[in-house]
């Protein structure tokens, strides 16, 4: 931990004087209220850099902390060294400037939803999308099945028809074998439960357009293009969104080496994440908060607990990952549904 902490310290000396905030945790629950308390007991500058290590959470609170940021300082440099998941990701979008290591990514804003699971007394996650694909692909493969068995049987050898019938009888009855076929499928899944996987992808998407829409100037078509890559494109919650991806939307993306940063900041903000990749780590606070030994013992590997509290109150299990890819813990519902709605 020590050592998690010099590089910290070594990046807010680079930064000549510019307040750091480290936001290392889940998105939502005790965490909101501590941004609240410290800002608002914060000495009023311009600029802040919030360096942002977060699994996600919940994406109304993502709202609401980068809002809180945004009416506090004129400059908010979010600044994501390892990885900044599903809520996380809205909160980074409302940045001035987001600034990525080579290692920094974002991710996906598809809805997890939490299932029963009879082998897993704390149940599972899956995405709200799961749904949605599986519906289209029984359309895709009822429509690639009929066309290919009309063309077959009606293609010719020589000048003979392999099944000699008109073309109208010959749809109906493929049609009926279609519809037959794909019934037991259809019937397995329930059409509320596509709208409400729908509405749970509809709040992430929407305040992401929010927040892109109200805190930067990127223009309409680019925010739609975007939002539809990461809910519907990507193929996994832990697919990396990197600088590359983001930079072809987002024109305040920059990679750390570039100005008012540096090679130096890069190099340490390398170390740094590198650190992290291992750690389960929880920081939310301004950095000279954890540089006194007094206060050393704030610095605890706190997530477990913490997001159990949130859990309770929103309905849906807290907790935090080591690892991008894994989908415990990641938003909660505020209406107490077992659903993260990015």
């Amino acid at each position: 931990m020590k050592e998690l902490i010099d590089l910290l310290i070594k990046l807010g000396k680079l930064r000549n004087g510019t307040s750091t905030y480290l936001y290392f945790g889940s998105i939502g629950g005790p965490n909101l209220i501590k941004v609240r308390k410290d800002l608002r007991e914060a000495q009023q500058t311009k600029e802040i850099d919030v360096i942002l290590h977060s699994p996600g959470g919940n994406p109304a609170d993502a709202y609401r902390l980068i809002r809180t940021f945004r009416e506090k300082y004129e400059v908010v440099n979010v600044i994501v060294p390892f990885w900044a998941k599903s809520a996380a990701t809205l909160f980074a979008f409302g940045a001035n400037r987001l600034v990525l290591h080579e290692f920094g990514e974002l991710g996906p804003i598809d809805a997890q939803i939490k299932k029963d699971d009879e082998n897993d007394p704390e149940g599972g996650w899956s995405s709200a999308l799961n749904v949605q694909s599986s519906l289209l692909q029984i359309e895709e493969r009822s429509r690639q099945g009929m066309l290919e068995m009309f063309t077959k049987l009606r293609s010719r050898s020589g000048n003979e028809e392999i099944v000699k019938i008109g073309r109208r009888q010959l749809a109906e009855m493929l049609l009926d074998y279609s519809a037959k076929f794909y019934q037991p499928l259809l019937q397995k899944i329930e059409t509320i439960e596509i709208g409400v996987m729908a509405r749970y992808l509809d709040i992430g998407k929407m305040y992401a357009k929010r927040i892109l829409k109200q805190y930067t100037d990127t223009p309409e078509e680019k925010i739609n293009e975007l939002l539809d890559f990461l809910v519907y494109e990507c193929p996994d919650h832990g697919y990396v969104v990197d600088y590359e991806v983001l930079k072809s939307y987002l024109s305040y993306v920059i990679k750390a080496d570039e100005e008012p940063f540096g090679a130096d900041y890069y190099k340490v903000l390398e170390d740094l994440s590198i650190s992290l990749m291992p750690m389960d780590v929880h920081m939310v606070g301004f950095l000279e908060s954890f540089t006194t030994s007094e206060k050393s013992d704030i610095i605890k590997e706190r997530n477990e607990d913490e997001n159990e509290t949130t859990a309770e109150k929103n309905g849906s299990s807290g907790g935090s990952s080591n690892r991008p890819d894994q989908k415990d813990g990641e938003e909660n519902i505020p209406n107490g549904n077992d659903a993260t709605p990015d």
